[in-house]
């Protein structure tokens, strides 16, 4: 029975570790922007409007007497649990902890369906925990990278079970999941398609491999992540009578919006936007100041090259190959509606909203890394991993937030 289980150990330890060094490096002033605790408050009391708020909450949107939060619900309905025992004080970073330990663990497990090599295993596991923008996030448990870190457990999921050939309807279930807690995610249903839709038929004679498509597990996928589509139209429809995401709309427009400029005077989405996000994602550098530590993270973030050089081997993961046109063919899109929203995740440390595309981005790295681990390779994990740590001392531990 534990030979059985054995393979769960690995994972367990890594989530252990997480949930630690989370717990230990969150930042010292707790994050006050709990929304998803009211949130969960409300549909524990039959309500869709959120009531006794602290004042500071500015994202919400005030109609018929009522107020409704701006964000898709699934991180407040996996919060519903603690709000019932334990009230709105509830530390919504405790889950964020939790979480983010789940998602290295899956990580672990997602790089074991693709490699047989323990040391490529957990050198790609620390890559994430430890190496990328996911260490800080998941300590500040704040409204805005709860989700992303919600979401990314769900996405998890999905891809973990996509490789490992599971029931495509849960998989399309754990991606509508993950689309409910952030919305870009939706536009990742093209990998699980893919991945899903054909498989391997060698032929005996000829010894050839012929790619037989299957219509059934792409209708079942789309049927899992089509059912939380349907109600995300109901849940805007029953708030403001459109099925449109029109809190997202009604806020971006807001006097307070209107004053960010640019990043909101041309409406939610727009062409233009695109420039200022390529920026940030490839090329923002830190701040250089003329006293200790010199240098500090930029607030409104960082080249993802910077934060996790490890990144830069995706370019060699080619793309005449099933899986990597698969994790692609999820980036593109994502990115390509991330880059034309107005804001950039500001402040934040890095470049948050990638982590909506992450898994692939791993997939990809792993797959670039290929079979044996080099030298350089473990040099630019190590330095993403200090990178984030300077990241995570800087913003949580020392708090020099006085020195900008």
């Amino acid at each position: 029975m534990y030979k059985k289980y054995s393979f769960l150990a690995a994972p367990a330890l890594f989530f252990v570790i997480g949930f630690i060094v989370y717990y230990i490096t969150q930042p010292r002033v707790p994050d006050p922007f709990n929304y998803f605790n009211y949130l969960a408050d409300a549909f524990l009391h039959g309500r869709l409007h959120v009531t006794d708020t602290p004042f500071y909450f500015e994202e919400l949107i005030h109609r018929g007497g009522k107020s409704y939060t701006i964000y898709p619900p699934f991180p407040a309905v996996l919060l519903m649990p603690f709000i019932a025992l334990w009230g709105v004080s509830f530390k919504q970073v405790i889950l964020s902890f939790f979480l983010g330990g789940i998602n290295i663990s899956l990580v672990y497990l997602m790089v074991s369906r693709l490699t047989a090599t323990r040391e490529l295993r957990i050198w790609m596991t620390v890559l994430f925990g430890f190496g990328t923008v996911h260490w800080f996030m998941s300590t500040v448990g704040s409204v805005w990278y709860f989700a992303q870190i919600t979401s990314m457990t769900l996405m998890l999921l999905a891809v973990y079970c996509t490789l490992s050939a599971r029931n495509p309807l849960l998989i399309g279930l754990l991606l509508g999941a993950s689309y409910w807690s952030r919305l870009p995610t939706i536009l990742t249903l093209s990998f699980f398609i893919i991945m899903l839709s054909y498989y391997d038929l060698p032929d005996r004679e000829s010894g050839l491999h012929i790619w037989r498509f299957r219509l059934k597990p792409v209708l079942l996928v789309c049927a899992g992540a089509g059912l939380f589509v349907l109600l995300n139209f109901l849940y805007n429809y029953v708030r403001f009578g459109s099925v449109l995401d029109t809190a997202y709309v009604i806020h971006s427009i807001s006097p307070a919006k209107e004053k960010v400029s640019p990043w909101f005077n041309k409406g939610l989405f727009d062409l233009s936007y695109i420039r200022y996000h390529l920026y940030i994602f490839f090329l923002q550098p830190p701040v250089f100041i003329d006293k200790w530590p010199y240098i500090i993270p930029s607030k409104v973030g960082l080249s993802i090259l910077i934060t996790t050089p490890a990144f830069i081997f995706t370019l060699f993961a080619g793309i005449r190959n099933r899986l990597s046109l698969a994790c692609w063919s999820a980036i593109i899109p994502t990115a390509f509606l991330i880059f034309i929203k107005s804001g950039t995740g500001w402040t934040q440390f890095g470049y948050r909203y990638a982590l909506d595309f992450y898994p692939f981005l791993l997939i990809l790295t792993l797959k670039g890394i290929g079979a044996e681990l080099k030298w350089y390779h473990k040099a630019l994990i190590v330095l993403s991993v200090l990178v984030n740590l300077w990241g995570v001392l800087f913003l949580n531990i020392f708090e020099w937030y006085n020195l900008y």
